[in-house]
């Protein structure tokens, strides 16, 4: 099982960003492995705020 490391941000005034690890396979997409990302970052994060969401894988390693 591989890894990705994935930046995840939401647009607020500040542009909050979080940069997490998360497992994945070979044969995973994109969008599975960013709702990995957002579920770590709602476990990492007690509160977070409002506003458009989008996320960016940086590396992948397989």
């Amino acid at each position: 099982m591989g890894k990705a490391i994935v930046k995840c941000m939401i647009a607020t005034y500040a542009e909050d960003t979080y940069i997490v690890e998360v497992p994945c396979k070979k044969g995973d997409i994109d969008e599975i492995i960013f709702a990995r990302a957002w579920q770590k970052v709602k476990e990492q994060e007690p509160a977070i705020p409002y506003g458009h969401r989008s996320a960016e894988i940086i590396k992948r390693v397989d």
